[in-house]
Order: C-alpha cells, then sequence, then structure tokens
C-alpha cells in the first residue's frame, strides 16, 4: 500500500489556540479523499500544511515518503497542484496567458502544455480566445484553476471547497472532471468540502474532523454500509427472534440490539413479520430507518455542527 500523505500527530497552533491537535490522517495513491468538517474545524489549516504554506508545532508529515523536515520534500511538493479557497487566476488576462504565466512560474516553455491542460478541464476553445478571465462563469474560472494546478504534471491535487458558489451545471462538471482525471490519469485527491451529498458522489475514502481532530478515516463502501437502510424488530423472545431470522436472512445483514434485531438491506417486510408471529413469538415494535451521510456525520461528530 502506497501513501502519498500520512500525518503523525499533527498539532498547529495560532497565538494560544490549538487550531489542530494530534491530527494522524493517511491518503492512499488512487484515493478521491473527502476531507469532511465543519466551518473552522481545522481542514484548510491541514491544506497549508501539507502545501508548504504554514509549519506545525508538533507531529511531522509525510508526503510521497519524504519527511516535511528533509530538503527532499521540496520533490514531493513539485507533484501537488492545489487550489486553496478560490483559484489563483489573474482575472484581467485570457486563459492562456495565465496558464502561459503559471509555466513561467514553473520554468515550463511548452505551448501543448498549455493546450493539453486546457483540454483536460474542457476548455480547450479558450487558447484562442481573447476574453478575460474576468468574464468567465465562476464554473469556467474553477475549471481554469484546475488546469493552472495540473500544468506541471501532478500526481496530487488539493482542492478546498472546489464546488463552493457553482450552480447545479457547474457542480456536475466539476465532479465529472474529478472523476475522469483520477481514473484516467491516476491523480489522487484530496478535496475538503461541506457539500456532504456532492462529496458522496466522488469520494473513495473519507475524513471527517471537528475541532481540529480527526474524529473518522472510512471508505466510501463502510460508509455506504453505515448508511443503508434498516428495519430493527424488538420481540418478547429475542433470542428466538434472531434465530428465526438467520433462516432466510445473511447473517452478516442481521445485527443484535438489546430487544431484537437490525436487520440491513432489503427484505419482504411482511413475510418476516408474518414468520415471527406464526413462531408464536410476540413483536413489540417495528422501525425503519435510512440514515444519509449528514445523518452519520452528525453521529460521529456528536452534534449538529455546520459541514
Amino acid at each position: 500500500m502506497e501513501y502519498i500523505l500520512k500525518t503523525n500527530g499533527v498539532s498547529k497552533k495560532y497565538k494560544n489556540r490549538w487550531v489542530l491537535r494530534d491530527v494522524n490522517m493517511s491518503i492512499q495513491r488512487g484515493d478521491i479523499y473527502g476531507f469532511v468538517g465543519e466551518n473552522g474545524s481545522g481542514k484548510t489549516t491541514i491544506i497549508r500544511l501539507i502545501t508548504g504554506l504554514i509549519f506545525p508545532n508538533e507531529g511531522s508529515f509525510e508526503l510521497f515518503g519524504k519527511s516535511n523536515t528533509s530538503p527532499d520534500i521540496l520533490e514531493s511538493r513539485a507533484k501537488i497542484g492545489a487550489i486553496v479557497e478560490s483559484p489563483s487566476i489573474y482575472l484581467n488576462m485570457s486563459a492562456r496567458d495565465n496558464l502561459k504565466m503559471q509555466c513561467d512560474i514553473l520554468g515550463i516553455n511548452d505551448e501543448e502544455k498549455i493546450k493539453s491542460a486546457l483540454a483536460e478541464v474542457g476548455l480547450y476553445d479558450l487558447y484562442s480566445d481573447t476574453r478575460k478571465a474576468g468574464n468567465f462563469s465562476l464554473g469556467m474560472r474553477q475549471r481554469l484553476g484546475i488546469a493552472m494546478a495540473l500544468i506541471g504534471d501532478v500526481e496530487f491535487l488539493i482542492l478546498d471547497e472546489p464546488m463552493n458558489g457553482l450552480d447545479p451545471a457547474g457542480i456536475v462538471d466539476i465532479r465529472e472532471l474529478i472523476i475522469r482525471l483520477n481514473r484516467e490519469k491516476g491523480i489522487t485527491f484530496l478535496i475538503s468540502s461541506h457539500i456532504l451529498t456532492e462529496l458522496s458522489l466522488v469520494a473513495t475514502r473519507y475524513g471527517i474532523i471537528s475541532h481540529g481532530k480527526i474524529i473518522k478515516e472510512i471508505s466510501s463502501d463502510e460508509l455506504r454500509n453505515e448508511c443503508r437502510r434498516s428495519v430493527v424488530i424488538e420481540a418478547e423472545d429475542r433470542r428466538a427472534l434472531l434465530v428465526l431470522l438467520a433462516k432466510t436472512i445473511p447473517v452478516d445483514d442481521i445485527v443484535p440490539v438489546p430487544n431484537g434485531a437490525r436487520i440491513y438491506g432489503d427484505i419482504d417486510l411482511n413475510d418476516t413479520l408474518s414468520a415471527v408471529l406464526e413462531s408464536g413469538n410476540k413483536i413489540l415494535s417495528v422501525n425503519c430507518s435510512e440514515s444519509s451521510i449528514e445523518d452519520y456525520y452528525l453521529s460521529v461528530t456528536g452534534g449538529a455542527h455546520h459541514a
């Protein structure tokens, strides 16, 4: 298993206030890592640490296997592209001129790189367009920012709230772009977002942060399992209920609860309840539920935070 990023007890303090405390997180190559947390939880601070804009007070991290205290960390950061808070584009310049400026900063003299970057984000038609970026839609500016981040053949792309403020069509464009770059180019992503339902359509793993601490890391499959539909049946004879259910329902889909069982997945509830009654057992209650990603987030953070 190859890690793009591993943090080890990272803490950060501003003046007398700790904004990160003992953060341990890991991003594997190929992940689309959804970074979820309430406003002020520490998401942007982590991103600033990774990109070298600030430094930790305690702890360390490794980027592409290189320690943040090693001179080789500069080689690792050369493989990163990042958009922190908003795309760093010049609004009074065209798309091509913005990318040419980025090439100059990186010491790249290759016009084909500019064409390729624009094509990657679906903006190739802007190569010869002299319109200023300030006249572009927010979604176009976001994609241009991603094109600028891609210009250096990056392997790890960090996007801070990439869908913030976009209209539905723009959100779909960015979502599809992220998935395509991940699948076709093998780019690993760290995406900070508070739009949990949108994030759930692209993320393969999640890190949930609250009040400067990583509360949970979970795969998309594990999250779907946590959020899937379930039915809780409480009965007078709990043991008999569990034995009966195991005859027709996979054991992995049955979880014992204090007075009965929670059954995950789709079942014929009428047939199941009829079978319980015919066995002579008395049903005390039946409750159906289906958790959302927001429900799960609130359950692990322990409160109604604004993600």
